[in-house]
């Protein structure tokens, strides 16, 4: 257990080790945060900072969710809220209506990702190196977001709750 890790009374353990190790990782993403904020606040170059800028959002989401995954983990072990988790596991097997959804979502996803491929292959066929990039990024973005709707999907047609 790290020195600045608070002790869970009633946690096992693997509580206590999981939860001192993800309050130690986000720790260590804010100290990332300050230092992209940090860079780009001084750097002269203004795609260097839109860049940044980027990729300060994933870094702050995935400090939002590093919280929320270590309240679920304090929350488990001491049967004590105390702030925004990771819900629960509801998703019921056979869920119909959500099914369709997500098979929707997963079809506007892919058309989505065919039209961001052929308007990346045109900028950059155009010259627009960075506007190529980003919209590769988007790219990475919309299979992020077919991954999910894929899990969904999964919960959905294996869940263990009726």
């Amino acid at each position: 257990m790290t020195e600045t890790a608070e002790r869970l009374r009633g946690a096992s353990g693997w509580e206590q080790e999981l939860y001192s190790a993800l309050r130690a990782h986000e720790r260590e993403e804010a100290g990332v945060i300050a230092a992209y904020s940090e860079y780009a606040a001084q750097s002269p170059s203004a795609t260097v900072r839109y860049l940044i800028s980027m990729i300060l959002e994933d870094e702050h989401r995935h400090h939002k969710v590093l919280d929320e995954l270590a309240n679920a983990v304090r929350a488990d072990a001491t049967m004590e809220e105390t702030g925004p988790r990771v819900p629960l596991f509801d998703v019921h097997s056979g869920d119909g209506p959500l099914l369709e959804a997500t098979r929707r979502f997963i079809a506007l996803e892919r058309q989505d990702r065919e039209e961001l491929k052929h308007l990346s292959g045109r900028m950059h066929k155009l010259g627009g190196e960075l506007d190529a990039f980003v919209l590769q990024l988007l790219l990475a973005d919309t299979d992020r977001h077919l991954g999910i709707l894929r899990f969904i999907e999964r919960l959905v047609r294996r869940s263990p709750l009726r």
